[in-house]
């Protein structure tokens, strides 16, 4: 259900504002909301936390409990581990035991981030210098896209749709009485003001080898500009 193309996560989405597209259809925005539902959720706590920020938040969506740097990183950590993803697949299906996968020859490797094993240095996160840029512009993107007050609104607007649809329960907003109709489970915390500052992986100082390879993405413990510890998740490709 993801949109990925040429490398690129949602990338239909990505283009609306160049092609003065604010009023995206439900089918069309599907994608991006599938998106953010299954991946964006792990950047906030996931989905047993997000269910304690809609009882706390009547009436708010995951739309907004995201920020810039929550969608920016987890589009960034999608692009850069797919081809990884899909060959450990691969592995799994093909190694029949344990001699063959020991004997399977890895020749993916992350498109953004040093390869596994490596070693970090202090205080480094593990990121290239064109992962640093890309992810920039990732969230130069997204910030354009939630100031477009029009197209985010009506992302909103279809979010209703959309947890009728994949969710067993919804949170639907009611303009007069605010009631919450349980929806399903996700994050936990006040939103804080973004300014795309976020801790990337490997930066736990007790621990400096990276295992990205493997969809793991661990930021540290000091994140005080998002007001949260991002904690080590493990991300599947679908």
């Amino acid at each position: 259900m993801v949109e990925f193309v040429d490398g690129k996560v949602a990338p239909t989405a990505r283009r609306w504002l160049a092609d003065k597209n604010m009023l995206p259809l439900f089918h069309e925005a599907e994608p991006f909301l599938y998106f953010l539902d299954k991946y964006g959720t792990i950047m906030v706590g996931g989905a047993k936390a997000m269910g304690k920020y809609y009882k706390a938040n009547k009436g708010k969506t995951l739309l907004d409990k995201l920020t810039v740097s929550d969608i920016a990183y987890s589009i960034m950590v999608y692009e850069n581990s797919y081809d990884v993803w899909m060959e450990e697949i691969v592995k799994a299906v093909t190694c029949e035991n344990d001699e063959e996968k020991r004997a399977f020859k890895r020749v993916a490797v992350n498109k953004y981030h040093v390869k596994r094993g490596s070693r970090i240095a202090l205080y480094q996160d593990g990121w290239t210098s064109e992962g640093h840029e890309y992810f920039g512009s990732i969230c130069a993107e997204i910030r354009d896209m939630m100031k477009a007050g029009e197209l985010w609104s009506t992302l909103k607007s279809h979010w209703a749709t959309y947890a009728k649809k994949y969710h067993k329960y919804s949170y639907v907003c009611n303009k007069s009485l605010m009631e919450v109709n349980e929806d399903h489970e996700d994050s936990s915390e006040q939103e804080n003001d973004d300014d795309c500052v976020v801790s990337l992986p490997g930066e736990d100082v007790d621990d400096n080898i990276i295992e990205s390879d493997d969809g793991y993405v661990e930021s540290g413990d000091d994140d005080e500009s998002e007001g949260r510890p991002r904690k080590k998740q493990y991300i599947e490709a679908v």
